[in-house]
Parts: C-alpha cells; sequence; structure tokens
C-alpha cells in the first residue's frame, strides 16, 4: 500500500450528514471537503449503495458503519482493496471506541479529535526512518511556524505526544524511544509522523564508521578554534565517496572523536550525508 497517493480522509455520522473527524494529507487541484459534501449527499440522503467515485483524477473510496460513513481519497490506483480494508478497519476502531457517545449523540464532535492518532497510525503523513534521530526545534518569534500546534494532540493523545517528546534527546534513534516509551508501533508511527509535519522535530542520521558524508558549507571558525586547523583537513575530505572510516586514515583524529565530531558538523549544516552512505537505514516496514 502507497501511503503517499492517500490525500484525505473523513468520517461523517449517518444519522445528519455531520462530520466527525477529518484529515488532509496532501493538497488537492479540487476542494476534499465540496467532493466528500457530494458524495455524502448520495450516500446517506439518497439512500444509494456507492462504494466507489472519480472525481477529477482522484478515486473515493466509501465504505459504511453502523454510525458513520468513512470516505478515503486518493489518487487513480489499480486496486484500491488494500486502501479499502484499511478504511474499514478505521471506521470500525472508531465506532467501538465512541459506541457510547455515537448512539446517545449530543452534537459535540471535539472528543473524537484524539481519535486522529489511529487514522494517522494506519496512513501516517510521512512513515519516517526508524533508524532516525530526532532532535526537538526550538520555537521564536523569527520561527513561528515551528512547533506549530498539532489539532489531534488532545486528551489522551495529547499525554502520549508529550511522553514521546520527553524522550527526544537528540541522541536516541526513533527505534529506541519506541522501546522505551511502551506505546504500539502504530502509535509511534503517528506521533512521530505528527511532530515531523507540525514541525516540531528534525531527523537525521546517526553517525558511525560506515557514514559517509558531503561538504555543505565552510567550517564555522568557532569550531576551527576549538579543534584545529585539522578540521578544515577533514571537511574538505568528506566529498562524498569516503565513508568516516577511510577519512580516519587520513586524519589525526580516532575513529570515536572522529564520529562525536562529524555529529557536530551534521548539526551545523556543515556535512550532509552522502547519497553513498551504507549505513542504510531500517524502517518499520
Amino acid at each position: 500500500m502507497n501511503e503517499e497517493i492517500v490525500r484525505y480522509v473523513s468520517l461523517v455520522r449517518k444519522d445528519g450528514g455531520e462530520p466527525v473527524l477529518g484529515i488532509t494529507f496532501r493538497e488537492m487541484s479540487v476542494d476534499p471537503d465540496l467532493v466528500a459534501s457530494f458524495v455524502l449527499a448520495i450516500v446517506i440522503f439518497e439512500n444509494q449503495q456507492l462504494r466507489t467515485f472519480i472525481k477529477e483524477g482522484y478515486v473515493v473510496v466509501i465504505e459504511e458503519g453502523n454510525h458513520v460513513v468513512g470516505l478515503l481519497i486518493i489518487d487513480k490506483v489499480e486496486d484500491d482493496e488494500p486502501y479499502r480494508e484499511a478504511l474499514k478497519g478505521i471506521i470500525r476502531d472508531f465506532e467501538v471506541k465512541y459506541e457510547l457517545q455515537l448512539t446517545l449523540w449530543r452534537g459535540d464532535i471535539r472528543p473524537f479529535r484524539e481519535f486522529g492518532i489511529n487514522i494517522l497510525g494506519v496512513f501516517p503523513y510521512r512513515r519516517v526512518d526508524w533508524q532516525l534521530v530526532p532532535k526537538l526545534i526550538k520555537k521564536s518569534d523569527a520561527t513561528p511556524d515551528y512547533q506549530a500546534t498539532i489539532p489531534w494532540s488532545v486528551g489522551e493523545t495529547d499525554k502520549k505526544i508529550q511522553t514521546v517528546v520527553g524522550f527526544i534527546n537528540g541522541k536516541r534513534t526513533i527505534r529506541e524511544i519506541v522501546k522505551s516509551s511502551g506505546y504500539s508501533e502504530a502509535e509511534l508511527t503517528a506521533i512521530f509522523s505528527m511532530l515531523d509535519r507540525y514541525k516540531w522535530i528534525t531527523l537525521s542520521r546517526r553517525a558511525n564508521k560506515d557514514t559517509v558524508l558531503v561538504k555543505l558549507t565552510d567550517t564555522p571558525k568557532r569550531l576551527i578554534g576549538v579543534y584545529g586547523n585539522q578540521l578544515d583537513d577533514f571537511v574538505e575530505l568528506c566529498d562524498g565517496t569516503r565513508t568516516l572510516e577511510q577519512v580516519c586514515e587520513l586524519v589525526p583524529f580516532d575513529i570515536e572523536v572522529l564520529i562525536t565530531i562529524a555529529k557536530n558538523l551534521i548539526d551545523a549544516g556543515v556535512l550532509g550525508h552522502g547519497e553513498q552512505s551504507r549505513e542504510g537505514g531500517e524502517s518499520i516496514e
């Protein structure tokens, strides 16, 4: 299942047609809410059986539960069955969790927002490599878009997000945080997807002896003052073809010191990971 073709997910109450939860994943050439309204008018108010609808090059996958109708808008795909099954699972879990609220309907949709973590566990904004190291971004007046408000960070979901944020120290990989947090893989997939989307974190690979780096900018003088002129030699040797182990043979640093220096230079934006890096990355898949 290619999650990159997912555009929009919406859950709508069958009795009355009120949207209870909707997540936009990627931009569309048409307004997804208008498409959803049109389809729902057919399904709910005209009581027609409609499982798939094509509009402006997008496929609208439709599934009904006991209380809600689920809509999933994706790019055209040869086989939409995996996406349909995923949508069925989302509807099933939603109706089980909120059976009482849906049965005794009072019109308040705010409690449903925390279910965003469940949807994003199935269809994340972006599925990140679990070998990456997250680092928190500081918000300031100069960077007002950093740490933007996460709309799904309410109730129990907010508690989970704050717990995970507490584990982020710029040293642990996502996989290490997963093991320490006690949350499920789906929950962590959703949380890091949110933190990435709303600019709470940056992600980088952990440097090791097999890492291949490439020079991005000149070395700041303050770092040369700390490590000496040999630092410039090291940076110039990072040309995207040598591993740190190979570079270590050409500079007066041992490998552990070199890895520490490399991390500092990556954080400073002087070095970046080369495409030929052999360290790779293990993802959740």
